[in-house]
């Protein structure tokens, strides 16, 4: 059985001084996307090391489900918000389960 799943960790890297900021974007769009119907799981982290560094952890149940998250208005929104608190942009890694 094939595993359609677009499954990924994005991360990205607060300003200095600016975390609580990128979290309370990431808390409000959380929301957001955990409505989208292609979407399982959309989980957010802070590093317990590095407190600028945040992950995402997503699950979108296809390929269509994840495009139609990049195309929502609010993905841009956001990713625009993002921009002024965030510094290198947002590293995408995507992942394939194996088991």
């Amino acid at each position: 059985m094939t595993d359609n799943r677009r499954i990924l960790i994005a991360e990205l890297m607060a300003r200095n001084g600016c975390e609580e900021e990128v979290r309370a974007i990431l808390s409000a769009y959380a929301i957001d996307v955990r409505a989208e119907s292609g979407n399982q799981v959309f989980e957010c982290y802070q590093t317990r090391d590095e407190p600028r560094k945040f992950v995402v952890y997503e699950i979108y149940t296809d390929e269509a489900a994840f495009q139609a998250h990049l195309s929502a208005p609010k993905n841009a929104e956001i990713n625009y918000r993002l921009s002024s608190v965030t510094e290198g942009g947002s590293s995408l890694t995507f992942l394939a389960p194996f088991t």
